[in-house]
């Protein structure tokens, strides 16, 4: 909805029927008036908005993923908390309340019993009084201000910024006169989405510096989806010296938004870096004291301490980080014959219980992602929450019909999806595994002795099932949910910053450290692989030993098992006090708790292909030693998955 002049009551309410059509419900509720208010070109809500450091487009991201599922039938009539607010708006207007944008949001945030409009102000992490105060001082010649755009410049040689970014970039700092790109973090490998992550400075009208900050650009969905995690999960458990989510930019018509973070006391400067290129220039014992004394003690009391005993099986916490269960080929009609499957089942996770060409019906699938360009992909999940189960029997479906979907976005509930199987979890792994060149039989089970490490590894592809259905006996806390060394900044008197809070939610406490391993063994291992893997078979014969002293020792790692051994005594230092930090974190020194974990991050990091084939190569064979140090452990049976995790 575009205007001249104020939009009116009945225009609103007109605009309101079609977001309700637009999104097939069969009903109008204060969403869609809220929706309605917020289409309104330059309107009363856009602007109050943007004076809370949130876009329109964000807040209808919220009411898009708090909204209930399709209907069959439109009716357009309104439901009676909505007839009440309308009813309300149009008395404040024969009082005298102008105009009639702000009679009809003042009676939205009057409406305190709407779950809706609730959340969405929980989301904002602003009072309801405070948006009516100003509200109430809203007057008609603060809105559709303009200012001129700032200039952006960038420091970094290896980064010019694209149009995209060059807009959003100036839409964040519309206030200030200049903006100087200090440096770009998410540099080669720094980001493994694609996100682009910048440390900036800006300008105000006088020239003066203001603190510097960190701006992600990304994919729109993944900014609106990363500032609602980092609403509900992160802002009121960070510690006081770390960085806090300030504004977001979501134009309409841009590909991409951007967030910016800004930090306490302004501690990052342009010598501000991140922990991949900290490890790469910095001596390993200088890494390993980062990781005790910075990153763990300075998080520890609002995340990982904050445990809770947690009783679950694996599927519910790490089948997100495996490929699809299935990769299907959509079909306009559900054939009879054909498997129906509802989110969570089994048959998802068992070996051998789908094959290519196969016929079958998702039933009740939640969008997670929609990718037009890519073949028109649709990736479909069990739930919209941000706990990690309902990112399981995740689903790809290509060459979708997104004709019969106009309204599909992330959190749409599918009633009925119908494909063929193209791929299965066990194919794509497999071929990700054929893609490392092995000069091995990698299908057999176990895998074939080498040279370098005589012992007969199990073969990944053929265990992971198992490890999916192991009940555990851990723990819960608040957690990051992708701490890898991109992730996390290191600024002046090496203090820890973290970034990217897209997955940030409650789940297993060892999840964000059997990440972080995986992450720091590419970076750390990497100058010793050479091209061929009998270096990486060296590199699991050291790793070997370390696993090997973790399950052993009384007093965790009192012991260098690197001593004698240059230079992996010095490279896996980070390695050696990352797992001292993991031990404080098991349940009674359970290690397979740890283990199951990182054998499936490292399954996960062979789809990393921006990372070099050695690293690649050693992530599958990580997987295979972890599946081999808990079969070692005493009282477990090579045989018996659901042993791995019991105490005997």
């Amino acid at each position: 909805m575009s205007r001249s002049s104020f939009a009116s009551l009945d225009e609103l309410l007109a605009q309101a029927r079609h977001e309700s059509a637009q999104l097939k419900n069969y009903y109008v509720g204060v969403e869609h008036l809220l929706l309605a208010l917020l289409r309104v070109e330059s309107g009363i809500a856009a602007h109050l908005l943007a004076q809370q450091n949130s876009s329109s487009n964000y807040i209808e991201f919220v009411v898009q993923s708090y909204k209930g599922s399709e209907a069959s039938g439109y009716l357009g009539l309104l439901t009676p908390r909505a007839s009440r607010v309308f009813a309300k708006a149009r008395s404040y207007i024969q009082q005298g309340v102008q105009p009639d944008e702000r009679a009809l949001l003042r009676a939205l945030l009057e409406e305190r019993d709407s779950l809706i409009i609730s959340r969405v102000l929980s989301s904002l992490g602003v009072a309801r009084e405070q948006l009516l105060e100003a509200l109430n001082e809203w007057r008609p010649s603060a809105a559709g201000m303009t200012l001129p755009l700032p200039q952006v410049l960038s420091n970094d040689p290896r980064y010019v910024p694209l149009p995209e970014e060059l807009a959003i970039l100036q839409q964040i700092f519309r206030t200030c006169t200049r903006v100087t790109i200090e440096r770009a973090l998410s540099s080669e490998g720094n980001s493994y989405s694609g996100a682009r992550v910048l440390l900036v400075r800006a300008y105000d009208a006088q020239g003066r510096s203001l603190a510097p900050s960190v701006v992600k650009l990304h994919e729109q969905r993944a900014i609106w989806w990363e500032k609602m995690r980092y609403n509900e999960h992160v802002r009121d458990k960070l510690p006081a010296n770390t960085s806090y989510l300030v504004v977001d930019a979501l134009p309409e018509d841009s590909p991409i938004g951007g967030l910016k973070y800004s930090y306490v006391q302004g501690a990052l400067d342009a010598r501000t870096t991140s922990l991949k290129d900290f490890v790469r220039s910095q001596p390993a014992q200088a890494v390993a004291r980062f990781l005790r004394e910075q990153l763990y003690d300075a998080f520890r009391h609002t995340w990982w301490d904050q445990r809770t005993p947690y009783k679950f099986t694996v599927w519910q916490e790490y089948d997100l980080l495996l490929p699809p269960a299935l990769e299907l080929e959509a079909l306009p009609e559900a054939p009879s014959d054909a498997h129906r499957l509802q989110p969570m089942h089994q048959a998802l996770r068992a070996r051998g219980a789908f094959h290519a060409d196969d016929l079958v019906v998702l039933d009740n699938f939640t969008v997670l992602k929609v990718k037009p360009a890519q073949n028109n992909t649709v990736q479909l999940v069990a739930g919209a929450g941000a706990e990690a189960i309902n990112l399981a029997s995740r689903v790809t479906v290509r060459n979708f019909n997104h004709a019969a979907h106009p309204t599909l976005y992330r959190g749409v509930v599918l009633e009925r999806v119908a494909g063929r199987v193209l791929r299965t979890r066990d194919d794509i792994l497999q071929e990700r595994v054929l893609a490392l060149a092995p000069d091995f039989d990698f299908i057999s089970d176990p895998l074939p002795p080498h040279a370098s490490y005589p012992e007969r590894l199990p073969n990944p592809l053929y265990h992971y099932h198992a490890l999916l259905e192991t009940p555990v006996d851990g723990t819960f806390c608040p957690m990051h949910g992708d701490l890898h060394v991109g992730n996390v900044l290191i600024g002046r008197n090496n203090e820890a910053w973290l970034i990217d809070f897209e997955w940030a939610r409650d789940g297993h406490t060892l999840f964000d450290w059997a990440t972080l391993e995986i992450s720091l063994l590419f970076e750390l291992l990497a100058p010793y692989l050479a091209d061929s893997w009998d270096s990486v078979w060296q590199a699991i014969a050291r790793l070997d030993r370390l696993n090997c002293a973790c399950v052993a020792a009384s007093d965790v790692l009192s012991d260098d098992p690197f001593s004698a051994d240059p230079p992996y005594n010095s490279a896996l230092a980070p390695i050696m006090e990352l797992r001292r930090i993991a031990a404080g974190l098991l349940r009674a020194n359970h290690w397979a708790e740890y283990f199951i974990p990182l054998a499936l991050m490292a399954l996960r990091a062979l789809s990393w292909q921006e990372r070099p084939l050695t690293v690649r190569r050693l992530a599958y064979l990580i997987a295979a030693l972890a599946i081999h140090t808990i079969h070692k452990m005493p009282g477990r049976s090579q045989s018996s998955a659901t042993e791995l995790t019991e105490t005997g």
